[in-house]
């Protein structure tokens, strides 16, 4: 047979219940213990008995324990009249009639008198007015002659239950009793099953259900699904566990959206590494190979071996960048920030690209602050950046393009912008600029650039805390802008 799992629902009512029975157990064991110590005063009842107080000499007869309870001592002669007392007499009789002292018989008057018994509490009802009972002994005087000593003590003072003792288990009475004992835990019993069940639901609302839900959502991020959200509608602790889950699972699911996103760009990075090497790899290979197989002829060979250079190079040049693309993109990357001046850093990245300008063609102008204009940055990754940006400009733009080149500071920024009214890049292109291997020509395989330098310029900016962008300004007019905040240390 198999074993049923230990579930928090069967525990805690498997709890509630040892608790209830033990509860049950000390609440009896308690109300034992009180009504063994409150018998304990049968011995002072003793002392109300008239045959037990009795003396030969009745004016010695102690009636302390009388006294506290309101009682008295009264002797009789043979005739019933009332020769002494001892004590404050509540009720002053003369005489006795046989009637009047059957009536005040304390067996009788306990009897009659209702009192119902819980622990060591007494409850009365139905109390009719103020009485007295009494115990009698006949005893001889010191004198010779026969008494009768009436200890009375009033009604209210004494109360006691008396308890039968059956010869057999099959007496009518006995069964009668017992009928109502049954009778009496029977809608006991009934509430405690009621109880017991609003305990058990209770528990299935508010720490099985919620389990249930906890449980379920556990088991559905465990399969892959991070999107998962729980609502446990539940106490407070509870609502702790589910707003930590969702956020758990939230960030799971951020981390998996990352992963595939990750995913995806090295693939594409590779897809596209491969097609960029494998155009100048075929074009070496084909000319190596018209070399060795004597096709090409000797006043060509310099312009063969010259083609095989530039591919060689366009792809060391490739390696190169994405070895540097790699390295930006590793955490463990450190910037070697110091002081410098970007001014004069533009200037020499200028200098270098005014040949070229003036070879393509380009009117280059530029505005640069006069004073330094100081910034906390790494001088070799800065001087990459602007070298793109500006050779981009050069050469991906047709002759009689104007170039403008603006540094300035702004509140608490530093801009640098770069603008041109040459070719236009296409709108589905311009979003995607900055990702590896994209470049405004949309026919990749026809033009010379890497496709990685503004990813690389990209992740060089944003490691100096900056932002850059890509801004069509009107139909004829775009600008790179980078953004720096003003800081030197």
């Amino acid at each position: 047979m198999k074993k049923k799992p230990k579930t928090l629902g069967r525990f805690l009512t498997k709890k509630y219940l040892t608790t209830s029975l033990l509860l049950l157990f000390l609440i009896s064991l308690f109300i034992a213990i009180a009504q063994f110590f409150v018998s304990g005063t049968n011995e002072m009842v003793e002392e109300l008995c008239a045959q037990t107080i009795v003396r030969p000499d009745y004016k010695k007869i102690d009636i302390a324990t009388l006294k506290d309870v309101g009682g008295w001592v009264e002797i009789l002669d043979e005739k019933n009249d009332v020769i002494y007392t001892k004590g404050k007499v509540a009720k002053k009789s003369a005489h006795y009639t046989q009637n009047q002292l059957l009536e005040m018989d304390a067996l009788q008057s306990m009897i009659s008198h209702k009192t119902y018994l819980f622990g060591p509490i007494t409850f009365k009802f139905n109390d009719p007015e103020a009485q007295y009972m009494a115990t009698f002994a006949p005893f001889t005087g010191s004198d010779g002659r026969n008494y009768i000593c009436l200890a009375k003590v009033p009604r209210k003072s004494i109360r006691g239950n008396f308890n039968l003792v059956f010869d057999s288990f099959s007496s009518p009475t006995f069964l009668s009793n017992l009928k109502k004992i049954v009778l009496l835990l029977i809608p006991l019993f009934l509430i405690f099953i009621f109880c017991l069940k609003r305990y058990s639901k209770s528990v299935k609302e508010h720490i099985v259900a919620p389990n249930t839900v906890l449980i379920d959502g556990l088991r559905t991020i465990k399969n892959g699904d991070y999107a998962k959200k729980i609502h446990l509608n539940a106490e407070y602790e509870y609502v702790e566990i589910e707003d930590s889950f969702n956020h758990m699972a939230n960030q799971l699911d951020q981390a998996e959206q990352q992963r595939a996103f990750y995913e995806k760009e090295r693939q594409l990075l590779f897809a596209n590494m491969a097609h960029d090497l494998r155009t100048p790899i075929t074009t070496i290979q084909g000319t190596a190979k018209a070399v060795a197989d004597g096709l090409v002829s000797d006043d060509k060979l310099t312009q063969t071996m010259e083609t095989i250079i530039s591919k060689s190079e366009h792809m060391n040049e490739l390696v190169n960048r994405l070895l540097i693309f790699s390295k930006l993109e590793s955490p463990d990357y450190q910037l070697h920030r110091q002081n410098l001046d970007l001014s004069e850093l533009i200037r020499e990245v200028l200098l270098e690209h005014l040949e070229s300008a003036e070879k393509n063609g380009i009117d280059l102008t530029f505005e640069l602050p006069e004073t330094a204009l100081e910034f906390a940055g790494d001088p070799v990754e800065l001087r990459r950046v602007f070298d793109n940006l500006i050779g981009n400009s050069i050469q991906h733009n047709p002759a009689g393009t104007g170039v403008h080149i603006r540094l300035y500071s702004h509140d608490n920024q530093i801009l640098f912008e770069i603008k041109d009214n040459g070719d236009s890049i296409p709108k589905e292109l311009q979003e995607q600029l900055f990702e590896p291997f994209v470049s405004g020509d949309s026919s990749r395989s026809s033009q010379n650039g890497s496709g990685l330098g503004l990813a690389i310029s990209k992740k060089i900016v944003e490691k100096h805390g900056g932002k850059i962008s890509f801004i069509v300004l009107n139909e004829h007019d775009k600008m790179f802008q980078v953004l720096f905040w003003n800081r030197t240390d």
